[in-house]
């Protein structure tokens, strides 16, 4: 027994009907992302590189073979292993407390010359002695072999 065409269309649409209704709170999201795309343009953008695709990879490849770009390709697998290497907790602290150092650096007025007795009194402070002892550990360690 065949089902007519009329009938499948008719349980297709009951069948998106009750996939609407039991995903409704999707569906309204996606409709809002899709008009946050369109009005910004992006989707238009995303279509015509959809749509033109073999021109657009053409471009970048021809791009990317420029000689200002080997350097850069040749040691992007080198990088990639050495950021592997890195211990990323470390240099995560360390960087913190770089970012600190910067922060206050550019907030101070340097507006006078520091002397030798300066840089002995400002050894007694406490933040500057760590600051020189994680410096020089730093030092002592990049020079181990």
């Amino acid at each position: 027994m065949e089902i007519s065409e009329e009938t499948i269309r008719k349980r297709n649409l009951e069948e998106i009907k009750k996939a609407v209704s039991d995903h409704k709170e999707a569906v309204l999201k996606g409709i809002d992302f899709l008009e946050t795309l369109n009005k910004s343009g992006t989707l238009d953008m995303v279509d015509a590189l959809i749509k033109h695709r073999e021109d657009a990879l053409e471009n970048v490849m021809r791009e990317i073979n420029k000689p200002q770009y080997a350097a850069t390709l040749e040691n992007l697998p080198k990088l990639l292993i050495l950021i592997g290497e890195l211990n990323v907790e470390d240099m995560e602290r360390f960087a913190e407390r770089l970012n600190h150092g910067v922060k206050e650096a550019a907030a101070a007025e340097v507006s006078e010359h520091t002397s030798y007795m300066g840089l002995i009194k400002a050894l007694k402070d406490p933040e500057i002695n760590r600051s020189v002892t994680m410096l020089l550990q730093f030092l002592r360690g990049m020079g181990k072999e």
